[in-house]
């Protein structure tokens, strides 16, 4: 009961579950209007970001004075669009963004962590993990499209650490030599592929989800990176979940 607890508090204290459930009742209450790009409208977004726990970066766009001109500025509120979709609790028609009726269910007949781990595995498995990669790849398969059919491997092989410290730099070489990473990247370019990992598979991925945490240096050009990493107890669920899921009829079985 006290881990069950433990989880649901994990859950509820992660931004992005919390805004992408408000952003589904946000399109609960009314449609959203689509630009001709098939964006969100500014005016949408605004009215969301009152809602939004993450905040760092309209802060950001405040302190330099500059204005929201698009929704790619958002970047996980695009990832919040592109997950509905995959979920199918959305759908479009004409220049709306509308709630479905599995929307509606996901929303009000099953229970937080049902809804949060729906949330983290149609990403796993449906969504191109290249969107939100740093690397403009235009290869026909990427490092990150291997790293994505591969994921369960991954995931056992940060699971058997538990909550123990990985070094950041011996996992970015251990990937790179299991899964033969080098084709992508000339020697001079270690930099591009640590950042790829760094970024496409922890930053904007296992940590937006709340499934590691991480300890970060100064760099030689004293910009910070990744040194360290380690599942938290609510990743360590997640994987294993994963591991043991079944999907039926597009949602998660638990």
């Amino acid at each position: 009961m006290e881990t069950d607890k433990l989880l649901l508090q994990a859950i509820d204290n992660n931004d992005f579950f919390h805004d992408f459930i408000v952003f589904l009742k946000y399109l609960e209450e009314q449609p959203i209007k689509r630009t001709v790009t098939g964006n969100i409208s500014l005016a949408d977004i605004a009215a969301l970001q009152k809602r939004f726990r993450q905040q760092r970066i309209f802060e950001q766009f405040k302190e330099f004075n500059w204005k929201i001109n698009s929704e790619r500025v958002v970047e996980f509120l695009t990832q919040i669009k592109i997950i509905a979709e995959a979920m199918y609790v959305t759908y479009k028609r004409r220049d709306k963004l509308i709630l479905s009726k599995n929307g509606r269910g996901y929303l009000h007949n099953i229970d937080a962590t049902t809804q949060y781990l729906n949330m983290v595995i149609h990403y796993w498995k449906r969504v191109n993990w290249d969107y939100f990669s740093p690397s403009p790849y235009k290869e026909k398969i990427s490092v990150m499209n291997i790293l994505q059919e591969n994921q369960d491997i991954i995931w056992e092989a940060i699971s058997r650490k538990g909550e123990e410290w990985i070094d950041f730099d011996t996992f970015c070489h251990t990937l790179k030599a299991y899964f033969h990473l080098d084709t992508f990247y000339n020697k001079d370019n270690e930099y591009s592929y640590h950042l790829d990992i760094e970024y496409g598979l922890l930053k904007k991925n296992l940590v937006r989800f709340g499934c590691v945490e991480f300890k970060e240096e100064a760099d030689k050009y004293n910009f910070k990176r990744i040194v360290q990493f380690r599942a938290t107890k609510l990743g360590l669920f997640v994987f294993q979940s994963r591991l043991l899921s079944v999907i039926s009829n597009g949602m998660y079985v638990m």
